[in-house]
């Protein structure tokens, strides 16, 4: 007889104590998932959100030949059928295996590998939006430095968090800062205020959440303190990212970050769950986390969105 599967894997999710208290929540809303228990798995032993978690499993990490196969142990052992990864070199490791998960009847929450690849390679990402009329920040290659309009933005061509990103104001500190790291690209320096869009594609291709908010407070990457506005502009520029990816094969949760000042330019895509993505889920009335495990358990789900709720702070 075949075992009911029913429960959640949260991957890295280690810190992030909203997110498994709202995918708790709102699994109750669903027939199949009613019951289930929210897991989390981290290479740390001890973590906040695994002491809010029905259970928490420590892993290897990320890099390590035997992370898929033990998270593959893990849905196995313990009845796990919705795999939510959150942070970005999980989700490009994982679903480059996501055959894995497949034969093991496990959803994974993620894009397809080549989405993953865009949204990670910045040199990628921004000739992909150029041509298809996104504003981004325009790249300036390394021999056009002397000549170059200063402040330039510098960041790892292939990287996540804000690690080993910095501003540089002078040729010579770009100079100095490829000499520190041999994989930076260059970028004009956009300032004003910092959005993030946080939006799902379901099945049939179809943006169905994009909920706006302002990034209040960033540390490492991740928004600490944030709040949903209606900003028609920004709105537009994410909403049309997000049906651009989804022509692409993108499904599932996606996460668009935006500056907008004197210009306005995309600046960072994230093909998962952003890290205050549970203030959007609340101003959907948990419809974005609800949508997600719906569709992980096989059913098509449909909404408007522009449909969410202004104002909420976290």
């Amino acid at each position: 007889m075949k075992r009911e599967r029913r429960n959640i894997l949260v991957t890295c999710g280690g810190k992030w104590v909203g997110h498994i208290l709202q995918l708790r929540e709102v699994a109750q809303r669903i027939d199949t998932l009613r019951g289930a228990k929210v897991f989390v798995a981290d290479c740390q032993p001890i973590t906040p959100a695994g002491q809010f978690a029905d259970g928490s499993f420590q892993v290897p990490a990320i890099a390590d030949a035997a992370y898929p196969q033990e998270l593959v142990r893990i849905c196995r052992n313990h009845d796990v059928k919705i795999l939510v990864p959150l942070i970005d070199i999980d989700v490009q490791r994982l679903t480059a295996s996501r055959e894995l998960f497949v034969a093991e009847d496990v959803a994974l929450v993620g894009p397809p590998a080549h989405i993953a690849e865009l949204c990670f390679d910045k040199r990628c990402f921004s000739r992909w939006a150029e041509k298809r009329g996104i504003p981004v920040p325009k790249m300036i290659d390394s021999m056009a430095l002397d000549a170059a309009t200063y402040p330039l933005f510098a960041k790892p061509a292939r990287g996540f968090g804000s690690i080993g990103a910095k501003i540089c104001r002078t040729v010579d500190e770009a100079r100095q800062a490829e000499k520190e790291r041999a994989d930076l690209v260059f970028e004009e320096y956009l300032s004003g205020t910092e959005y993030s869009a946080d939006g799902y594609v379901n099945r049939a291709g179809t943006c169905t959440v994009c909920v706006v908010r302002v990034r209040e407070k960033v540390v490492g990457g991740e928004a600490y303190r944030s709040r949903t506005v209606q900003e028609p502009e920004v709105f537009h520029v994410a909403y049309r990212t997000i049906e651009a990816l989804a022509g692409e094969g993108h499904r599932g949760p996606i996460n668009v970050q935006i500056i907008r000042g004197d210009k306005l330019g995309v600046i960072d895509v994230n093909p998962r769950l952003g890290s205050a993505s549970l203030l959007s889920n609340q101003a959907t009335d948990g419809r974005l986390f609800e949508g997600i495990l719906r569709e992980a358990v096989g059913e098509t789900v449909w909404g408007d969105p522009t449909d969410y709720r202004v104002g909420l702070q976290l």
